[in-house]
């Protein structure tokens, strides 16, 4: 998708504190990309949603536990993927059940359902090393 160049990386341990960092790069990234502010609301939202889902959910606040963020870019398009390092077995079927259902009250999934329907693209991505979400957005 993107060059090479239009790409920031981050890696950094299971700490909320994070999370802040992380939307400053983004707040960055907006004014190199020009992204409207109803736009830069929406994946400002989904990327806390989602980091905080790898810190708290995923690594369970492990500090020993790393998340990855990847920013990459190119004219039409932003792609954000997080990954953490969680080995247990996820119920995503569940989870999904839950975001067909519209269950807001639920603890589980709520990120998620926001982040689906605030991006143009949102991927689960689950592995026996961690799951990795990946987010696009259509600029």
């Amino acid at each position: 998708m993107a060059k090479r160049e239009n790409q920031i990386s981050l890696e950094f341990v299971s700490n909320l504190k994070f999370t802040e960092f992380c939307v400053l790069i983004f707040s960055y990234l907006r004014n190199i990309l020009d992204i409207l502010e109803d736009d830069f609301f929406k994946i400002e939202i989904s990327l806390r949603e989602m980091i905080n889902n790898a810190i708290i959910h995923g690594n369970k606040s492990d500090t020993s536990k790393r998340v990855y963020v990847q920013f990459s870019w190119d004219r039409s398009c932003l792609r954000i993927s997080i990954k953490d390092e969680n080995t247990e077995k996820v119920d995503f079927d569940e989870i999904n059940r839950k975001l067909d259902e519209n269950d807001l009250l639920s603890f589980n999934g709520r990120g998620i359902l926001i982040s689906k329907s605030y991006m143009d693209r949102l991927e689960i991505v689950p592995s026996a090393k961690g799951t990795e979400i990946v987010m696009e957005k259509r600029l």
